[in-house]
C-alpha cells in the first residue's frame, strides 16, 4: 500500500515505491520541493493528480493542517518560511488561510487520477504519535475492490513509468512497461 512519512508542515520525509507510483517520486525532487502544500498550491502537475471538483476541499484541508502545525509550534522557522512562500494575497492558499480553520485530518477517502490505472479511491489513514511532528499516511483499499485492483496495476507497472513530477516519462517508457506487465499476465 502507498505510505509516506510527512512532517506536520507537509514535508515528505520518506515514501515507499507505491506512494511514488501513486503521487509521484518526491525523492527525485530537491529537498525544498518535497512539501505537499507547495506541490498542491504551486505545481499544476500535482494538482492534476486530483479531480477538479476535489480541489477546494483538499486546499482547505491542507491549509487547516498547516494552521494546526503552526499553532502547535508558533516559533517554528520551517512553518513560517513555508507560509511566506505560499502566501500571496488573493491566491488560493491565502483565501483558505484566511478562513482560520484549524484541523488535523486523521482519515478519509482520496480520489487520485493516474494515466495507466485511471481514478483511484483509496482510504487514507493518518497515524501520529502524541507530541510528535511526524505523521504516517497510509492509503489502503479493501481486498477485491476496484481500488485494490488499480493499486495492484500500479504496483506492477511501478513508479518507473512516471517522471519525478508525476507526469508520464514518455509514451515509449510507459508502453515498454505495459508490454512487460502484459507478458506476465494470464
Amino acid at each position: 500500500m502507498p505510505a509516506q512519512v510527512v512532517s506536520d508542515p507537509g514535508n515528505v520525509l520518506a515514501q515507499n515505491a507505491m506512494a511514488a507510483a501513486v503521487f509521484g517520486d518526491l525523492a527525485a525532487q530537491p529537498p525544498g520541493r518535497r512539501n505537499l502544500l507547495l506541490r498542491r498550491f504551486t505545481d499544476p502537475a500535482s494538482r492534476a493528480l486530483f479531480p477538479p471538483e476535489d480541489h477546494e476541499a483538499l486546499a482547505r484541508a491542507r491549509a487547516a493542517g498547516l494552521r494546526a502545525a503552526h499553532a502547535a509550534r508558533p516559533g517554528d522557522r520551517r512553518a513560517a518560511e513555508l507560509l511566506a512562500e505560499l502566501f500571496s494575497p488573493g491566491e488560493e492558499f491565502a483565501v483558505c488561510w484566511q478562513r482560520h480553520e484549524v484541523a488535523l485530518q486523521r482519515s478519509g477517502r482520496k480520489r487520485v487520477l493516474r494515466p495507466v490505472a485511471g481514478e483511484l479511491e483509496p482510504e487514507c489513514e493518518v497515524l501520529a504519535a502524541g507530541g510528535q511532528d511526524q505523521l504516517q499516511l497510509v492509503h489502503t483499499a479493501a481486498a477485491g475492490s476496484e481500488a485494490a485492483s488499480r493499486l495492484e496495476l500500479l504496483r506492477v507497472v511501478g513508479a518507473g513509468a512516471w517522471g519525478a513530477s508525476g507526469r508520464p516519462a514518455g509514451l515509449p517508457a510507459v508502453t515498454r512497461r505495459l508490454r512487460r506487465v502484459r507478458a506476465h499476465c494470464p
